[in-house]
């Protein structure tokens, strides 16, 4: 089984609002086969645009996103889950049009919010209630919802496989998988390897982090563990390097990268690349 190495491509980009697709070019250039791209400014991605440079480049293309804070499917406010709804069943479209077979990230719950109430089993279940209403479009737009699992700090719906899973049987439906990130895993998991196959056929989508969010190699995670725990699963899905390693940006300092976390960003993720290539794909 050979994965294909993709590689999140706010890693160049500075602001959140950056032309995503500036940076395609570069990341074909380094050698990767797939870039995902976020939808982060909504589901109206100029879609042709982006679709012709993938072409251009021979690039395969995944989706993620964030869900807007208006639009929050686990909100109390009625109006406010059924706006975020009609947003998710549009970004499963825009998804589709761009030709990626998932749509990954944080679709179940705004990012770094923390709502105050002690009881927060509502608000879980109103975000598994309205993915399960999103399912069916993504369903029958051939996209699958991949829900990243991520760490305590940036989230509290779940975060951990065990509790990822939990979830899934909540919303009960095929279309729904999870998201793993190596990065998130170090600090929750007790064991990387044995999470992942306690995720089992349910994994959809994988990032690959360094245990310090640096690219793969520049920290303490065991990668040959990781692919005998991807090829037991029979995961053959992409490994996508998600990192945010300028403290000089907006897309650094959103996940408090305080110190540069590359050397030299180009020379430093083409050595990731050639790694999991070597050691996991």
């Amino acid at each position: 089984m050979m994965r294909q190495v993709g590689i999140e491509i706010f890693y160049w980009l500075a602001n959140w609002s950056d032309e995503q697709k500036s940076a395609f070019a570069k990341a074909q250039r380094i050698g990767f086969d797939a870039v995902e791209i976020s939808l982060i400014s909504g589901p109206d991605t100029p879609i042709a645009a982006m679709r012709a440079e993938l072409d251009q480049y021979g690039l395969n293309v995944f989706a993620s996103m964030g869900l807007p804070l208006d639009k929050d499917i686990t909100s109390p406010d009625e109006a406010t889950r059924q706006k975020g709804i009609e947003y998710l069943k549009r970004c499963v479209e825009t998804a589709a049009k761009l030709g990626s077979p998932i749509l990954g990230g944080l679709p179940y719950v705004p990012w770094l919010h923390f709502p105050p109430d002690r009881d927060l089993r509502p608000y879980y279940e109103r975000s598994a209630k309205a993915i399960q209403a999103v399912a069916a479009t993504a369903q029958d737009q051939n996209v699958t919802l991949c829900i990243e699992i991520i760490n305590r700090f940036e989230t509290y719906i779940f975060n951990t496989v065990a509790e990822g899973l939990d979830y899934l049987s909540l919303v009960n439906h095929p279309s729904v998988k999870l998201q793993l990130d190596t990065y998130h895993m170090n600090m929750e998991e007790d064991d990387l390897p044995a999470a992942i196959l306690l995720a089992g056929k349910q994994l959809g989508h994988f990032h690959c982090a360094d245990s310090n969010r640096k690219p793969p190699g520049g920290g303490h995670i065991r990668w040959a563990e990781i692919k005998q725990a991807l090829d037991t699963v029979g995961y053959g899905g992409p490994l996508v390097i998600e990192c945010f390693p300028n403290p000089q940006s907006e897309t650094g300092r959103t996940v408090n990268t305080w110190r540069s976390l590359v050397a030299d960003a180009d020379s430093d993720v083409a050595r990731a690349l050639a790694l999991l290539r070597r050691e996991v794909a």
